[in-house]
């Protein structure tokens, strides 16, 4: 049964550019902070339904993200709150969120539909009601944004409607919210615009470390590789906090400058060289 895309462990995925496209999937975790350098805490391959087996299993993306949750509280991990892309179950992201008290902050989608004022209405129907005039502007970002109560199945929280200008033209995006009231618009956004990173990060692991050319087809040579490739860059995270201010490109220089060293003399100049950070 294992040939072909299933025997590759592949599966399609949602691209930047709006397409579905086919390709390995990991899951990726890291602390954020604002104005600060994410730190990944791990970058993990998920596995793909015709894979699963008992100790690889197989998670849907809100699944994987409570498993990690619960790993990262039960290793005594400090967390202000959750920052999730649009693929996390929203109900099941809010429910969660609710039974261990850890607030989150999601892109939503303009489908998602919602209660507002005894009204149920799309956010999209919803942002039509509140065009960019009618919301705040956070200078600090650009962005005009408006902060409404509204509520599902699952109970209420916060819809923030932001609207930013692409080329001149002002577009939308949505956050939902478990985050309580004296958490500032302010600070949602600065923690959403720290999330940011997170991209920054998978970019660079992409382009630079090599994380999708591991050709095994084994689901633990990928674990592997991966762990690679997290180790590399938190080499390369140590030298940007050294030097502040020095570009990822220059940080991964000096980075393979000081491994190279290690190998050829195996002495470490400041401390271990992969810093578990």
């Amino acid at each position: 049964p294992h040939a072909g895309r299933t025997m590759e462990g592949v599966n399609y995925h949602y691209s930047g550019q709006a397409q579905t496209r086919l390709g390995h999937q990991f899951t990726s975790a890291a602390l954020v902070r604002f104005g600060e350098d994410p730190v990944p805490l791990l970058e993990r391959f998920k596995v793909s339904q015709p894979l699963e087996t008992t100790c690889y299993p197989y998670r849907t993306a809100t699944q994987e993200m409570i498993h990690v949750v619960q790993d990262c509280l039960a290793a005594g991990v400090p967390m202000a709150g959750l920052l999730l892309d649009g693929e996390f179950g929203r109900d099941a992201a809010v429910t969660f969120s609710r039974e261990h008290q850890i607030p989150v902050l999601i892109r939503a989608k303009a489908t998602m539909t919602v209660q507002f004022e005894g009204e149920s209405l799309t956010l999209g129907a919803l942002s039509r009601q509140f065009p960019p005039e009618r919301c705040h502007l956070y200078a600090e970002f650009g962005w005009r944004v408006r902060r409404l109560s509204v509520a599902r199945e699952v109970g209420g929280f916060d819809v923030l409607i932001v609207w930013r200008k692409v080329h001149g033209e002002w577009t939308r995006f949505f956050l939902f919210s478990t985050f309580g009231g004296d958490v500032t618009v302010r600070s949602l956004l600065r923690a959403w615009k720290a999330r940011w990173g997170i991209e920054v990060i998978h970019r660079f692991f992409k382009q630079n470390l090599g994380l999708g050319r591991c050709h095994c087809r084994t689901i633990q040579a990928q674990e592997n590789w991966v762990w690679c490739v997290v180790e590399a860059f938190h080499a390369v995270l140590r030298v940007r906090r050294e030097g502040p201010g020095m570009t990822w490109r220059a940080a991964q220089r000096q980075a393979a400058q000081n491994a190279e060293q290690y190998v050829l003399t195996g002495l470490e100049q400041d401390g271990p060289l992969l810093d578990a950070a």
